[in-house]
């Protein structure tokens, strides 16, 4: 079975299964309408007139005689894109037949096979016409001042001037209306035809290049396509190194390390958008319409892709220098707000470059958009973590709380925040694994954020000896306080040194102070901090005491 052959069966078996439901629908709507209606009167009444619409609509739908509404198209003639592209398909695979159903002529099936035929090298040749953007609406374009029955799809030249195809909207009886290729563009299309060269490229190729079709398509034509397929990626290739030898050497004295990365990241969407242009430029010489129309969609794609990776690259580059300080240092404010805002300005980019090749395709954006509207409902109902995550998120980044590079403790664990993402905060723990906490969790949590300390606390208890004296006390808290206010990392308005309780397992003495260090310097300060430990340490031993040792209780005393 033939290719369209093919698809003329599987469309209509489609129509034919829709046919049944429509008319079991049609019965059903009758039946609906016949019960709804008031019983008839056992005596003959003046008739009167019905109250309202749908009693009489009634009888008018449940007459046996009502004549159904006509069956699509199974050719797809039912729209001009439709029609069009059916025919070049049809043409394309040789099957002259088919494609002659596409054509308003009364000639012969002989004659109308070779006016098929003659008409797809007048389209080949010298179409010039985007077919995406046919309309694909049974009325066709009501917006192009011609008349409703009547389409343009573009236009050819010719020895004597330009010769528009148009397309003639055709009421046949019994069936709904169809788009074909006017009679008057048909008539002139011998002519044309006539006029028309060899290309000059196929008398350079063997014959048996020629005759040998893979695909419906000549061999000679795949040999070029190869050929020029490998001469683009080469050229784009030399065309892109070279690009980024000139960015990376204008860039390379105001870019830091990570700017460098990231110009680097630069070849991918570089490349890709080069590649469209040349894509694009070689569409032109292609030899036939589906062929640039081809090469046009792929070049369409490539460039909506290329420009929204060469916009999501941009906007790491620029995040490089919003989230840095003249002095090369990173801002943590800056950079906790501005990484989340640059990946929803990513999520954006993608969702309108997904769009826009979408609309370029065909489908009506507009309304799919408005289905969403009604299905992002319960997409929200679906994702109602996910949601709690995004927002909160956007309240850990609106409140400040915390931020990139900063170390704190969130529940029970402590480290250092690496990311704030869109779902989750990544926390590097001091045993160097990375804790990744839910935004929603981390938003409701109590946050304990040790980078935003203004000073470093000292806080230590001592358990002394119970048998220590009140005069070993008074000197071991003496000595403590002197050697708190002769450190000079000590606030010395701060340091104390206070019996604060008397414990059967020992005498408590509680040390505090602050020191006068940055509290993110945290090496300086557990430096400073064992410092003052291994002083207090010293004067207990000189006041001839010592620490307590821990009470044991009765079950360790037992294990013992």
């Amino acid at each position: 079975m033939g290719t369209g052959a093919e698809a003329t069966w599987r469309c209509s078996t489609v129509f034919a299964t829709k046919w049944r439901r429509g008319k079991l629908s049609l019965v059903l709507l009758s039946l609906f309408l016949l019960c709804s209606a008031p019983a008839a009167p056992q005596k003959a009444k003046p008739a009167k007139k019905p109250a309202s619409p749908l009693a009489q609509a009634a009888p008018a739908a449940s007459a046996p005689d009502a004549a159904p509404a006509p069956p699509p198209d199974p050719l797809g003639r039912s729209t001009p894109h439709g029609c069009v592209v059916g025919f070049l398909i049809a043409a394309q695979e040789q099957d002259y037949v088919l494609a002659a159903q596409y054509l308003d002529s009364k000639k012969s099936p002989d004659a109308s096979k070779e006016l098929a035929r003659q008409l797809q090298a007048v389209l080949d040749q010298g179409l010039s016409a985007n077919l995406a953007g046919l309309s694909r609406e049974t009325q066709g374009d009501l917006l192009d001042n011609l008349r409703n029955s009547r389409e343009l799809v573009g236009t050819v030249k010719t020895e004597d001037g330009s010769l528009d195809i148009w397309l003639d909207r055709v009421q046949r009886p019994g069936e709904a209306p169809i788009w074909l290729f006017s009679s008057e563009t048909l008539a002139a299309i011998p002519k044309v035809s006539g006029e028309l060269q060899r290309p000059w490229l196929e008398g350079k190729f063997p014959s048996w290049m020629v005759d040998t079709r893979v695909f419906s398509l000549p061999l000679w034509r795949w040999t070029i396509l190869l050929a020029s397929q490998l001469l683009i990626l080469l050229v784009v290739w030399l065309i892109n190194r070279l690009v980024q030898a000139l960015l990376g050497r204008a860039m390379r004295r105001i870019l830091p390390e990570t700017g460098h990365h990231t110009v680097g990241r630069l070849r991918g969407p570089t490349f890709i958008l080069l590649l469209a242009a040349n894509v694009q430029l070689a569409s032109r010489y292609s030899f036939s319409v589906l062929g640039r129309e081809y090469w046009h969609g792929a070049a369409v794609v490539l460039a909506v892709s290329g420009i929204a990776w060469f916009i999501v690259r941009i906007s790491d580059l620029a995040l490089v220098f919003l989230i840095r300080e003249k002095s090369g240092s990173i801002a943590p404010e800056r950079a906790t707000f501005l990484s989340v805002a640059a990946r929803v300005f990513k999520i954006v980019v993608v969702l309108f470059a997904f769009l826009a090749i979408l609309s370029h395709a065909g489908v009506n954006v507009s309304a799919m958009l408005a289905g969403l509207g009604i299905g992002g409902i319960a997409l929200a109902l679906a994702a109602q973590n996910t949601l709690q995550d995004f927002f909160g998120g956007i309240a850990i980044t609106a409140r400040r709380a915390v931020r990139v590079g900063d170390s704190c403790k969130i529940g029970d664990a402590t480290g250092t925040v690496e990311d704030i993402g869109l779902s989750c905060l990544k926390l590097r723990t001091s045993d160097r694994c990375v804790v990744s906490l839910p935004n929603a969790k981390v938003a409701q949590q109590g946050i304990q954020n040790l980078s935003l300390r203004d000073k470093f606390w000292v806080h230590q208890i001592v358990n002394l000896r119970v048998d220590t004296s009140a005069e070993q006390v008074s000197t071991v808290l003496e000595e403590i306080n002197r050697a708190l206010l002769n450190d000079d990392k000590v606030e010395k308005t701060s340091a104390s040194a206070r019996l604060i309780e008397l414990d059967p397992t020992g005498l408590r003495v509680e040390i505090s102070a602050y020191l006068m260090l940055p509290p993110a310097d945290g090496a300086r300060c557990s430096a400073a901090q064992e410092k003052i430990i291994l002083a207090v340490l010293k004067i207990i031993e000189a006041a001839e005491t010592g620490l307590a040792a821990p009470m044991q209780t009765a079950s360790s005393l037992v294990k013992t």
